[in-house]
């Protein structure tokens, strides 16, 4: 008996078990369906208009009149003027007109096509009116770019008749077809979930097409087969003059609309010259502008002196060293530049090289006091920083930033003695004419109109800068590199690997600007492009050598010319790419900067090729 009773026992907890898990389940699996069922109605809530909840009896809309205009341009004028009765449930957040120019209002696929998130109409917005009184709009971005929200927000239009006059331009609407030209417009959308008791629309054509070669049609319904024509709806054709279609629908129910489609013989329309430029082709004035003023700057500069006759020089220019005389010869410094100061240090003994598996061993020598004074000062500096934590250091050709710090101590020194003395860059000019292109920039982005302009401000200003930044490396540092490699120089696989990174970064603008060209206007985003394009262009042209300047090129072209006729075979005897510099030739630190071909100088060249290009 203990033994059956337990048996029962056990039996019924287990029973009882089972049936609390089922309960547990059933309650855990009807929460999740509530959760559920919630989140489904808040996204249906979520994805209705948000000017309409549910009406009160009685509010509707009166009347709606739509009269479009058809211009030469392809563009259309529309007024639409509207009377709506509010009970302040509908319009419980303000007055939302959801203008018809996306997929959802423009349904019928005949005549609008499948469905886009773009459709490419562009609207610009001329005037709003309430009861007779111009009244503020805002106009909203991205994919709800159609809905208008006109007055004050979450404020419920008040009780009664209100008057509402929309005027605005639209583009991208007429369809272009082999044998005519095509408008199809849909009065009211379908946002309007409001009866309707009258509903017109007027469409005027250029003047001059033949009456008997228009054809108009209309149509009144809801989207789709769920919301059928009602049977009460009147539809007659108004008939006003030549040029001008109209329609009158009558009884409309709620999420109903009447719809237009006109045909005329083709020539009566002409799309605008500049295509896709002609809507914000004012905006192409600013490059315009700033050209000209460089051009004007250029003129005014005049031509360099002119280089005259070139004797040969059996020695370098009286006190320029091997880095100031590739820095003036090319205004700027680069691997070669850095190459000949290292080139030079040995040669003059302050250290040794030694290359190891690819990289270069220096060890400092004792040198006399009066060598190391003698040095050019970017060759001192160089020395001090080489060495400055021991007496030896490897140089590793494939860190750039380690190469860096020593190019640009280079640069900072020549610029300081050379700069404004054998040439000029005339800053006084081009800095200027930069920050006025930024500010033109950032006046266009604050008045910039079109379907999203989200974030135009900052994007603007940040592809400015990042671009006239880009530009200046592509310009004076990728292009310099380019030519070098091109003339067998060394440096191609550095060289990819730079331009590999250049890609990159112009990868992201350009899908910033075609993103511009959608939201904003292809004219917009040409325009961005031409103002950076035109101060980084303008920056080497407006670079003058002064006469000082042009007698030293004529004096270093005169050097190099003897370095290529009677010294380089003596160099390429006593160099090889594996040797180290030989003290006794005394000239090879110059035919490093001078790009005459030589085997040690070239490979020493090639390996600091990671070294950042300056112009």
């Amino acid at each position: 008996m203990p033994e059956t009773y337990q048996r029962i026992t056990a039996g019924r907890v287990a029973s009882a078990g089972r049936r609390y898990n089922i309960s547990v389940k059933i309650t855990a699996l009807a929460r999740i369906s509530w959760i559920i069922v919630a989140l489904a109605i808040l996204t249906i809530l979520g994805a209705l208009p948000c000017a309409g909840t549910n009406r009160a009896p009685g509010e509707k809309i009166v009347s709606f009149a739509a009269d479009i205009t058809v211009r030469e341009d392809t563009s259309i004028e529309v007024r639409e003027e509207f009377v709506a009765h509010s009970e302040e449930t509908y319009f419980k957040w303000g007055m939302i007109r959801h203008l018809p120019i996306s997929s959802n209002e423009r349904w019928d696929k005949r005549f609008g096509g499948e469905w886009k998130d773009d459709t490419g109409i562009r609207v610009k917005i001329l005037d709003v009116t309430q009861d007779g009184e111009r009244v503020s709009y805002e106009q909203s971005n991205g994919a709800g770019y159609a809905q208008l929200r006109i007055g004050k927000a979450d404020v419920p239009l008040a009780r009664g008749d209100h008057t509402f006059v929309i005027k605005y331009l639209a583009e991208g609407v007429l369809r272009s077809l082999a044998d005519h030209d095509e408008l199809y417009w849909n009065v009211l959308g379908y946002y309007l979930d409001l009866p309707v008791e009258e509903a017109t629309v007027r469409v005027h054509l250029p003047a001059g097409v033949p009456a008997e070669e228009i054809q108009p049609d209309a149509y009144v319904g809801g989207r789709g087969v769920s919301n059928p024509r009602k049977p009460g709806t009147e539809l007659t054709r108004e008939e006003e003059s030549p040029d001008t279609t109209g329609y009158r629908a009558t009884n409309l129910g709620p999420a109903q609309s009447l719809s237009v489609v006109v045909n005329w013989p083709k020539g009566f329309v002409t799309p605008p010259k500049m295509g896709v430029f002609a809507r914000d082709r004012w905006l192409l004035a600013a490059p315009a502008v700033f050209f000209l003023y460089y051009l004007i700057v250029w003129m005014k500069l005049g031509p360099e002196p002119a280089l005259g006759s070139v004797p040969v020089r059996y020695a370098p220019p009286e006190g320029l060293s091997p880095a100031a005389v590739r820095y003036i010869r090319t205004t700027g410094t680069d691997a070669r530049t850095m190459a000949s100061v290292i080139a030079q240090l040995a040669a003059r003994r302050c250290m040794e090289i030694e290359s190891q598996n690819g990289n270069y061993k220096l060890t400092q020598l004792k040198a006399d006091g009066s060598v190391v004074s003698s040095l050019a000062p970017e060759e001192a500096r160089v020395l001090e920083m080489l060495f400055e934590d021991g007496k030896e250091i490897i140089l590793h050709p494939n860190k750039g930033d380690e190469l860096n710090k020593y190019s640009l101590a280079i640069q900072g020194q020549l610029q300081k003695r050379l700069d404004g003395v054998y040439f000029t860059r005339h800053a006084g000019y081009i800095v200027p004419g930069m920050l006025a292109s930024l500010m033109a920039a950032m006046s266009m982005a604050l008045t910039a109109n079109g379907r999203d302009t989200t974030g135009v401000l900052f994007l603007t200003w940040w592809f400015f800068f990042c671009g006239t930044t880009l530009g200046a490396i592509a310009v004076f540092s990728v292009l310099p590199a380019c030519k070098l490699a091109l003339r067998g120089m060394g440096g191609g696989r550095q060289l990819l690997i730079g331009l590999g990174v250049l890609a990159a970064f112009g990868s992201v603008f350009v899908v910033l600007l075609k993103r511009m060209s959608q939201d904003i206007s292809p004219a917009y985003a040409v325009m961005l492009v031409a103002l950076v394009a035109i101060n980084v262009g303008w920056i080497p042209a407006l670079k003058r050598m002064t006469a000082r300047g042009r007698q030293a090129v004529a004096e270093i072209e005169g050097f190099r010319t003897f370095l290529e006729k009677v010294e380089q075979d003596p160099m390429q005897r006593l160099n090889t790419k594996d040797d180290v510099p030989n003290a006794a030739v005394e000239f090879l630190p110059y035919a490093i900067a001078l790009e005459v071909k030589e085997s040690w100088g070239d490979h020493l060249s090639e390996a600091f090729f990671a070294t950042t290009t300056s112009r």
